[in-house]
């Protein structure tokens, strides 16, 4: 059989002109496509297995560790393909605005440049574009020549650090599936929020327990969680003071909306998506209509349905349930804890319930320093004279206003009675 199809093909290729040009063309053209192919095969193979990578998409917080480090780059002055970056974050000390509001990022597509002598490959590109016009998903490739990942873990590390190092705080909102850094605050210190000295104390004492304390949970079989609640009327300093704990403690913030997730599955990947050693701020709880019931309900006004898809069940479960993530701390505020419902606030979920007052005396006579340093006997005097609580918001805007002794400032504020006090002179010391 095999003489007989060795003879056939002997005698096409001597008397048959046509398939020789078919076998002559066939060899050519393999030929060509095997020349053309190798060199990108062999780059492959060398890339696979001669380089290190390291990716990472705007769903990890590492991704924005990464952009603000291209950004500081030098590469970035001599690349000719660039993207605008805004910047939220970069408030200089004695300034009143932004020294540079914006940033210069490497644009879409590849590049290749030097860090400490090694070469990097970066490639960067966008994908998933939504109907609203946000993009989903960025993504940063980055390659180096070598096997160790010793180069590429130290890049992040400065990376890292070089994002962290004022020790601004990373705010972040929960945004099309992921978590968005929306701003870098500037620190509050503790003491620019007006409080009584053991309630602040005792809230920096708890917290800073609590992010030290994972091996004593651990230990004792415990989950690893903690919750507050910060209650009080309209005004009186619970964001604040959660930014004030923030700066203090060193520890970045995620501020969900309750009222923007769609339903309990998103619910449950936000929560779970919240790392270790951070803050979950879920802020004004008592205006959303699942603390309040455990079930959908519907307005009764117009039939539209309240929370979206949402339900306490899912958020009870989000909060402790056998999925929940753990090592953050849960920070909710609320205007009216009484209408919170008992299973969202029992213990367990809520281990410290700090309720924020209106200002005392006490409290306007500091504040009014924080404004006017040195002017004991007028702070007392601006006390006595406002004479009733005042919630910090709106001792705030007073004080903004200008000096209230000033010729004029008092009774754009104040009643006449307290103008006349605080035009009284000060007692003699």
């Amino acid at each position: 059989m095999y003489e007989q199809i060795y003879q056939w093909l002997s005698t096409q290729f001597v008397d048959n002109e046509m398939f020789i040009g078919v076998i002559t063309a066939s060899s050519i053209g393999t030929a060509l496509y095997l020349a053309r192919a190798f060199p990108a095969t062999l780059l492959r193979l060398a890339l696979r297995h001669a380089t290190v990578t390291l990716e990472v998409d705007n769903t990890d917080p590492g991704f924005d560790w990464i952009k603000v480090w291209l950004a500081r780059h030098p590469y970035v002055r001599r690349s000719r393909k660039l993207r605008l970056a805004g910047r939220q974050y970069r408030l200089d000390a004695g300034q009143s605005g932004e020294s540079e509001a914006w940033d210069l990022v490497p644009g879409e597509g590849r590049h290749v440049f030097q860090h400490e002598g090694r070469p990097v490959m970066l490639r960067y590109w966008i994908d998933e574009e939504n109907s609203k016009g946000r993009f989903l998903r960025q993504h940063f490739h980055l390659r180096t020549i070598g096997r160790s990942q010793d180069f590429l873990r130290a890049l992040v590390s400065e990376a890292a650090t070089l994002c962290t190092e004022d020790d601004r705080v990373q705010v972040h909102n929960w945004r099309d599936g992921y978590w968005e850094v929306s701003c870098r605050k500037r620190p509050r210190p503790m003491e620019s929020v007006i409080l009584p000295s053991r309630q602040a104390d005792r809230l920096i004492a708890d917290a800073q327990w609590f992010f030290e304390a994972g091996d004593w949970y651990a230990e004792r079989g415990i989950p690893y969680r903690r919750g507050f609640l910060f209650s009080g009327p309209p005004g009186t300093g619970k964001s604040s003071v959660v930014l004030a704990l923030a700066s203090h403690l060193g520890k970045p913030v995620y501020a969900l909306n309750l009222a923007s997730v769609s339903q309990d599955s998103v619910l449950m990947e936000a929560f779970a998506a919240v790392p270790q050693d951070a803050i979950l701020l879920v802020e004004d709880i008592d205006a959303i209509r699942i603390a309040k019931s455990r079930t959908v309900d519907k307005d009764k006004k117009d039939g539209a349905p309240v929370g979206g898809f949402t339900t306490l069940s899912g958020l009870l479960n989000a909060i402790d349930g056998v999925a929940a993530p753990e090592g953050r701390l849960l920070v909710m505020t609320s205007n009216h804890p009484e209408h919170l419902d008992p299973a969202l606030i029992r213990p367990g979920r809520i281990d410290l319930h700090e309720w924020f007052d209106l200002l005392g005396p006490d409290e306007i006579r500091r504040m009014f320093l924080r404004f006017h340093p040195g002017r004991d006997a007028d702070a007392v005097r601006f006390a006595q004279a406002l004479g009733r609580p005042i919630s910090p918001a709106e001792l705030q805007c007073i004080l903004m206003e200008g000096d209230p002794f000033a010729a004029g400032e008092a009774g754009d504020v104040l009643d006449t009675d307290a103008v006349e006090v605080m035009n009284m002179p000060a007692a003699a010391e």
